[in-house]
């Protein structure tokens, strides 16, 4: 039932989380289902205990298990394990890592490209668009409802990304970063539950978006990496805060150790 899985940057903790994932969407292991001890579920996968634990608490933390203490860990309900889905997607085989380095590899010439290419009508317009929606979230706090003001971020941070991308003038970039939208919106979603990030954000948009309104495009460039290494350095710190291992390497067990004994 359980696949061997070789390829080394994947920790043994998600390797087993991945098992147990296919197991779920194959319908062999049904809501309610009870799951074996770690003390047998180690042996039967050939893995230590404390990988088995790591990957228990990964996929409890998914709303894919719920562990009860005294009385062992199940498979959760249909509509948490529906819910939650995008941010197993999201966690898994250092998508984070990839993720970032995608962005990093686009957004920052981007940021540059603008800076020297983009009309001073357009760059303006960043500008002050970046403006209004600090003055709204932080200045003036006119969000009462937390569910307005996370719909108005979410939508100005897609907005202000593309924007920059848009002032690049390459149309290749913006087919590239509209496609990107699906998986960035989970990151997003992600960061703005971090307290302090919301507002961080904001301010390093700020900055992005004067240096290019300066036409500084080395000084837009660098700006574009230390906003993305920064969320990308907080998400990271949250998940291992939470419990969930960012792409930490397990070097006590082999890989290719990995049983593939059913339960």
């Amino acid at each position: 039932m359980f696949k061997s899985i070789n390829e080394e940057r994947k920790t043994f903790s998600r390797k087993v989380v991945e098992h147990i994932h296919e197991l779920l969407a194959s319908g062999q292991l049904k809501p309610g289902d009870k799951l074996p001890s770690e003390r047998e579920l180690a042996e039967m996968m050939n893995v230590s205990r404390p990988t088995i634990r790591e990957a228990f608490k990964i996929l409890s933390a998914m709303n894919l298990l719920n562990i009860r203490q005294g009385h062992g860990v199940f498979v959760a309900d249909q509509n948490a394990r529906l819910d939650n889905l995008a941010s197993f997607l999201f966690l898994q085989t250092d998508t984070i890592y990839e993720l970032f380095e995608v962005r990093k590899m686009i957004e920052t010439e981007s940021a540059a490209k603008a800076a020297k290419r983009g009309t001073s009508d357009f760059l303006e317009q960043i500008y002050e668009t970046t403006r209004d929606c600090y003055n709204k979230v932080i200045v003036q706090q006119q969000f009462q409802i937390k569910e307005e003001r996370d719909k108005f971020l979410s939508e100005s941070d897609q907005q202000f990304h593309l924007t920059v991308a848009e002032a690049a003038g390459n149309e290749v970039v913006m087919r590239v970063m509209t496609n990107l939208i699906d998986l960035l919106r989970e990151s997003r979603m992600q960061s703005m539950k971090i307290p302090g990030r919301v507002e961080q954000s904001l301010k390093e948009h700020m900055l992005i978006a004067e240096a290019i309104k300066d036409r500084d495009a080395e000084l837009a460039r660098s700006r574009m990496f230390e906003h993305l290494s920064s969320v990308e350095r907080t998400l990271l710190l949250e998940l291992e805060q939470a419990g969930i291992p960012a792409n930490l390497k397990d070097e006590s067990e082999d890989p290719s150790d990995i049983s593939e004994k059913p339960f």
